[in-house]
């Protein structure tokens, strides 16, 4: 596995590579129990995430996305490295496999994570039937909100980082602190991982929330939900994680998150949706960022300057061999 180890690295999009071949969701507090993570992830205001799957002649690759309102409601939002590959995909919501007709990666995507252009859409054959798709945030207040992260990454606590596959679709909720800045644009939200003892914090309060998380690898294009007078909207695209206090571990506490900010693509997503087709931006490398670092700028509280290595985190597990 591809780990942060510099704060001043090339960006790269990290894969894990195991012996399974499923994938689970969200690194959750040491001190509070999976279930009510488990139980979050049920509610049905997060029904419309569901887990891309795909596969090549070596690895079968897991990551999420989330339905999204529009004409026949045939569209996933999700992240661009998670669909820059010519391979066939197929998105899995409420228990059913629906095949994915089209993808739509953002044109100025080029597979730099730190750009804050990881977006995509991918367009169903057929409209999943029986779920609400999620309704996009297009305001511009989501710093300082307390937002729900929901997806099919790897599990495991803020004591171990992330060590676990078990299939299972979690939720928990973190701040958006920050709004990382690349030249003049604010594209990406960012989240840190607070141990509840008050150390390791990074960015605003170090007081961890009730159900603090983290997402992880495979919970790239999983949806970060924010609750606005009584409506739920989707205002965040997993893109990113990095091992912030760089002890080797993935995703333990003291780590940090970026998410693509929704609202700043608004125009892109609706433009896509309604012309029905659109086109690709660059491939990326399957993925694979290139290039220095941009410096990014937390506007929020305070300015300051952080560059990081960014690990992209879809999940590619082995592919099982025959009577293995």
């Amino acid at each position: 596995m591809l780990k942060a180890r510099s704060l001043a690295a090339v960006g790269l999009m990290a894969t894990l590579m195991v012996g399974g071949s499923q994938a689970m969701g969200g690194i959750i507090r040491a001190d509070r129990s999976d279930s009510q993570y488990l139980n979050l992830a049920q509610d049905s205001k997060y029904q419309a995430v569901g887990q891309f799957t795909w596969s090549d002649t070596q690895y079968n690759y897991f990551a999420s996305g989330t339905l999204i309102s529009s004409p026949g409601n045939l569209w996933v939002l999700t992240a661009a490295h998670v669909l820059d590959t010519a391979a066939s995909r197929s998105f899995i919501l409420g228990g059913t496999s629906y095949s994915v007709a089209q993808s739509v990666v953002y044109p100025s995507w080029t597979g730099n994570l730190n750009a804050g252009y990881d977006i995509a859409l991918a367009k169903l054959s057929i409209a999943p039937s029986g779920i609400t798709p999620a309704t996009l945030y297009t305001g511009s207040s989501e710093a300082g909100k307390v937002a729900t992260f929901v997806g099919y990454g790897m599990t495991g606590t803020g004591l171990t980082g992330a060590t676990t596959f078990d299939s299972l679709k979690r939720a928990g909720q973190n701040t958006l602190d920050v709004l990382y800045r690349t030249g003049s644009a604010t594209r990406m939200l960012g989240t840190d991982f607070d141990n509840p003892s008050g150390t390791s914090n990074v960015y605003g309060s170090s007081t961890a929330l009730n159900l603090e998380y983290l997402t992880s690898f495979g919970d790239s294009g999983g949806g970060a939900f924010i609750d606005v007078a009584g409506v739920t909207y989707l205002a965040g695209v997993t893109s990113w994680g990095a091992d912030y206090n760089s002890n080797g571990l993935d995703d333990d506490y003291g780590d940090i998150g970026g998410y693509t900010r929704v609202s700043s693509f608004a125009s892109w997503i609706n433009s896509t949706i309604s012309a029905g087709t659109g086109g690709g931006g660059g491939g990326g490398g399957g993925g694979k960022g290139g290039g220095k670092p941009h410096d990014l700028t937390s506007e929020i509280p305070e300015p300051s300057s952080v560059a990081v290595l960014m690990l992209g985190m879809a999940f590619v597990a082995r592919r099982r061999q025959r009577g293995a």
